[in-house]
């Protein structure tokens, strides 16, 4: 017979590879976005309009998501989400027209969706709660690996092959993933004839409003949506669908010297998933507070990239900003072990879906406010069908993000208790079943 660990690590290998995948996706926009706006004669409002879909269909998603993750358990969710991913991305790489397009990346966030909160929860019921920072760490590094191979190499991969074949390929991939689900992957540590680990497993009553109502009045939930919110929201906008336009109309490069820049923020938060409980060690276990300083330094960073430099850094000094952007958004991460503390465990679901949502919010939000202000009074070229914009236009467009930075360090004080920390030592063991 196999041992825990065998099935404890089996699982959460094809769970990350799922979430790896579906990081993928939420990127791939920056990258393929020229070649769609030239393919289907698409303008900034139309491709923001594309790229948000599928983090205001994740965002939406996220109630409900976690309602049937609480109910159904993570196989069938995960395994049914990823399918729908590769339906999505399969169909982004078949179409003629905007439309299709649009339908195809709704399905993307449809699919992804429930993902990240899938591994979560096999997290949450497979690792003691000692580990589950360590191992939350661990899949943020391989899952922005997901979201490093949607800059650069995904650039030089649609050199090779073009992007449509890029994205049926990858959506090839996702049916694969689902396929291994659904023979490798089981609800339960018991189905193995072991106990968990951390929470314990099973269906539950869906007590729709119980589960609401509990998990909207606690004020930690909003003070770790909100983090999401503006640590990871700005830096998907930036590093998944604008950033390369940016970079190519201020410095003048070429998409792909713009996205080996741009890969540094994904950089940043793979370094910094490493050395997560560390830092969290250096502010004594007090999430709130370590992640208000992580906000106040992408605030400063905003701040000489905006206002001290007028929007125009050294392109040698871009690597190091876009590092320490990733790298300090790394501490959002900290957010779902915060909730472990606060919130009942047959609601974990839910609570993890509520405070993930902030992030898409966000990302929506602010990548369709740069599309819109581009667009605003466009002065710019047409070349080849694609609508070239000012240096200008964007310097304004992204003052959004020097002002969700400031409001992330007002929204850390919100249900916050001097004193509250969390505790990293507790130890479990696990007992076979009999």
């Amino acid at each position: 017979m196999r041992s825990y660990e065998f099935y404890k690590w089996r699982i959460w290998i094809i769970l990350a590879f799922s979430f790896v995948l579906s990081l993928f996706h939420r990127g791939a926009m920056g990258v393929i976005s020229p070649y769609l706006s030239y393919d289907l004669n698409a303008t900034a409002s139309e491709i923001s309009q594309i790229a948000s879909v599928t983090f205001y269909t994740y965002a939406l998603m996220q109630i409900p998501a976690g309602l049937l993750l609480d109910y159904y358990g993570y196989r069938k969710v995960s395994g049914i989400g990823i399918f729908i991913t590769g339906i999505g991305s399969i169909l982004l790489g078949l179409t003629p027209y905007l439309s299709l397009a649009f339908l195809g990346r709704l399905l993307i966030g449809l699919g992804t969706s429930v993902i990240f909160i899938s591994v979560l929860k096999a997290q949450s019921i497979w690792f003691s709660k000692n580990d589950f920072v360590k191992v939350s760490g661990f899949l943020s590094f391989i899952g922005n690996a997901g979201g490093l191979s949607a800059t650069f190499p995904l650039s030089i991969l649609i050199g090779l092959i073009g992007w449509r074949f890029s994205m049926i390929g990858t959506g090839i991939l996702c049916l694969m993933i689902s396929i291994l689900i659904y023979f490798f992957v089981s609800n339960s540590p018991t189905n193995y004839g072991y106990a968990p680990l951390g929470s314990q497993p099973g269906q539950t009553k869906l007590e729709l409003k119980e589960a609401i109502l509990s998990t909207f009045k606690n004020k930690a939930i909003w003070r770790n949506f909100f983090s999401l919110f503006t640590l990871v929201g700005c830096t998907t906008a930036l590093s998944g669908v604008w950033g390369i336009n940016y970079l190519t109309t201020v410095y003048h490069i070429n998409s792909t010297h713009a996205s080996f820049y741009i890969s540094f923020i994904l950089l940043g938060l793979i370094i910094g998933s490493l050395f997560i409980s560390k830092l969290l060690i250096l502010f004594k276990g007090n999430i709130p507070v370590c992640q208000r300083f992580c906000c106040l330094g992408i605030s400063l960073i905003w701040f000489y990239f905006l206002f001290w430099v007028n929007g125009n850094p050294p392109l040698w000094i871009l690597p190091f900003l876009f590092f320490s952007m990733g790298f300090l958004a790394t501490s959002h991460i900290l957010s779902f072990t915060d909730i472990t503390s606060y919130c009942d465990s047959k609601h974990s679901g839910l609570a993890s879906s509520v405070i993930n949502a902030g992030e898409f919010i966000a990302s929506s939000l602010v990548t369709q406010f740069i599309g819109f202000t581009l667009d605003f009074n466009f002065n710019g070229s047409i070349v080849n069908n694609i609508r070239h914009y000012s240096a200008e236009q964007f310097k304004l467009s992204f003052n959004i993000f020097f002002i969700i930075s400031l409001m992330g360090i007002l929204t850390s004080f919100i249900g916050y208790k001097k004193g509250g920390k969390l505790s990293l030592f507790l130890k479990f063991k696990h007992k076979k079943v009999v």
